[in-house]
C-alpha cells in the first residue's frame, strides 16, 4: 500500500492522471448540476405555458368548468409512481371547486389572488394555478405540483444521465492518451537502459515532444561535456604514464650498472648522485600529478568555501623562504612590492600552489643574474591584480595558450620538468574564478628578449 502511494506521489504520469481525472470529475459534476437545473426549470416553465394556453382557450360560459372531476385528481401527494390526471380547469364560482381542491376555503382563498400564476396551498396539496379574467367570468387552471416536479424531474434526469454514463469512458480516453502522451519518455528510458556504459552518443531529438526536448538537449550536452572529461582523462592518464616511464626506465637502468664487476667506487658516487637526482625528479612529478588530480576534482565537484580570505604577505614570505635557495644559486635579484593589508578570497594552499608554481617557473627559466619582481596593481575598485614578472625569455604568443595544456613544454628549452605546473595553476585559477594573463614584461635582459609576466587578477568586495 506505501510503495503503491509513493508511485503516485513520484509518478508526473500518475499525478497528471490524477488530476485530469479530479478535474473532469469535477467540471462534470458541475455541469450535470448545471444541465439538471436548467432543465428543470425550462420544464417547469413549458408547464406554465401550458396552463397559460389551455386558459386562454376556455369558453367562460362552457358547462365543461363546472363539472366534477374529482377522480382524476385523487391520488396521494407522496407517490412516485404518479397516474396522469387531468388538468383541473374550472370557474370560481364552481360549486365542485372546493371539493376538487380538497379544502373547504379553497374558493375564498382564491378569489382573494390577482390574475396570473400563484402555488397555491391547501390543506394537504400543492397546486400551480393560472387565474384568467373572461368576460366578467374568473377561470382557474390548476395542475397538482407533485406531477408537475415528476415530469421535471423526469425530464432533467433525461439529460444528466448521458454526462454520467460517458464520464467513466472520459476517464479511460484520458488515461490513454496520457499514457501515449509518455510513450516517448518510456522509450528513451529503455533506449537509455539498453545503452553500454561507454555509449555516449546524443539522443535523437526528432521524434519527442516540445517540452521533453530542453530536457534531452541538456542530458546531451552532459554527455558530450561527460565524453570531452573522460578523453581529457585518458589523455593526462597517457601523458603521466609517458613521464613516469622515463625516470622509472633511466631509474632501472642506473641500478643494473651496479652489478658491473669493474665498476670503481667514483663512479658508484656519481651513479647513487645520478640514482637520487631521478627519485627527486619523480617525486616532484608525483606531486605534481597529486595536485593536478586533486585540483581537477575540486573544479569538477566546485568545492568552494564561501567568505574565504588568505593574506597574502605572511604566506608570501614564507614561500619566498622556500624558494630564495634556488634563486640565489643563480644569484638572481627577487623583489616584492606589496602591502601588507593585502588579503584575497581564496584559501591559503590553493593560493600557495599558484604562486609555488608560478615562482618556481619564473627562477628556472629566468637566467643568471636575472630580475623577478612580485606586485599588485588595482585595475578596477572591485579588482585587484597580482602580477610576477621576470626577465627571462619569456613565452612567444602562439605558445601562451598551449602552455596551460598538461604535459605540455616548449621545444628547445633545456630545463628539466614535467609540464604541469601552469596546468595546475589554470584549473585552481578557474576553481577560484581568477582570471590568469601573460603578457610581455615590462623587465628587459640583456639581450634584449622581453621576459613574461603572469597576472592573476581577483575579484575583490571593498567594504
Amino acid at each position: 500500500m506505501a510503495s503503491g502511494s509513493t508511485r503516485i506521489v513520484s509518478s508526473l504520469q500518475w499525478r497528471l492522471l490524477l488530476v485530469l481525472t479530479i478535474v473532469v470529475t469535477f467540471i462534470a459534476i458541475i455541469g450535470d448540476i448545471l444541465a439538471y437545473q436548467t432543465a428543470f426549470r425550462e420544464t417547469q416553465d413549458l408547464q406554465d405555458a401550458q396552463l397559460e394556453q389551455i386558459a386562454h382557450l376556455l369558453d367562460p360560459r362552457s358547462a365543461i368548468l363546472r363539472r366534477d372531476t374529482q377522480e382524476d385528481l385523487n391520488f396521494p401527494e407522496s407517490a412516485r409512481t404518479l397516474p396522469k390526471p387531468r388538468i383541473l380547469a374550472q370557474t370560481l364560482d364552481s360549486p365542485y371547486l372546493n371539493m376538487l381542491m380538497g379544502d373547504d376555503n379553497a374558493v375564498k382563498n382564491l378569489q382573494q389572488l390577482q390574475d396570473g400564476f400563484h402555488n397555491f396551498t391547501t390543506v394537504a396539496r400543492h397546486w400551480r394555478v393560472y387565474i384568467l379574467t373572461r368576460e366578467r367570468e374568473r377561470i382557474i387552471v390548476a395542475q397538482r405540483t407533485a406531477y408537475r416536479n415528476h415530469i421535471a424531474k423526469d425530464s432533467a434526469l433525461s439529460v444528466v444521465w448521458p454526462f454520467l454514463i460517458l464520464m467513466p469512458i472520459l476517464w479511460l480516453f484520458t488515461a490513454i492518451w496520457i499514457r501515449r502522451l509518455f510513450r516517448a519518455t518510456q522509450e528513451m528510458s529503455t533506449e537509455l537502459t539498453a545503452r553500454s556504459a561507454n555509449d555516449l552518443s546524443p539522443l535523437d531529438t526528432k521524434h519527442v515532444p516540445t517540452e521533453i526536448r530542453p530536457f534531452i538537449t541538456a542530458l546531451n550536452r552532459l554527455f558530450s561535456q561527460l565524453q570531452a572529461a573522460i578523453e581529457h582523462d585518458k589523455k593526462f592518464i597517457s601523458h603521466a604514464a609517458h613521464e613516469l616511464r622515463t625516470p622509472i626506465t633511466a631509474l632501472t637502468i642506473q641500478i643494473a650498472r651496479f652489478d658491473e664487476p669493474d665498476l670503481s667506487i667514483q663512479e658508484q658516487r656519481k651513479l647513487i648522485g645520478q640514482i637520487k637526482a631521478g627519485i627527486a625528479r619523480t617525486k616532484q612529478l608525483l606531486t605534481q600529478l597529486l595536485s593536478m588530480a586533486r585540483a581537477q576534482h575540486q573544479l569538477q565537484q566546485h568545492l568552494i568555501p564561501n567568505n574565504i580570505s588568505t593574506a597574502l604577505m605572511p604566506l608570501l614570505r614564507d614561500l619566498i623562504a622556500e624558494l630564495l635557495p634556488l634563486a640565489e644559486q643563480k644569484q638572481q635579484n627577487l623583489s616584492v612590492d606589496i602591502n601588507e593589508d593585502i588579503n584575497l578570497p581564496i584559501s591559503s594552499n590553493d593560493l600557495q600552489t599558484i604562486l609555488k608554481n608560478i615562482l618556481a617557473n619564473a627562477i628556472k627559466y629566468t637566467p643568471a643574474h636575472g630580475q623577478i619582481c612580485i606586485q599588485t596593481k588595482q585595475p578596477t575598485d572591485n579588482q585587484l591584480a597580482l602580477w610576477i614578472e621576470d626577465n627571462g625569455h619569456g613565452i612567444s604568443e602562439a605558445e601562451r595558450k598551449l602552455v596551460f595544456e598538461p604535459f605540455y613544454r616548449i621545444l628547445g628549452n633545456n630545463e628539466s620538468g614535467s609540464g604541469l605546473g601552469l596546468a595546475i595553476v589554470k584549473t585552481l585559477c578557474e576553481q577560484w574564478h581568477i582570471t590568469i594573463q601573460l603578457t610581455d614584461s615590462s623587465l628587459q635582459n640583456n639581450e634584449r628578449q622581453k621576459g613574461l609576466a603572469v597576472g592573476l587578477i581577483f575579484s575583490i568586495n571593498n567594504q
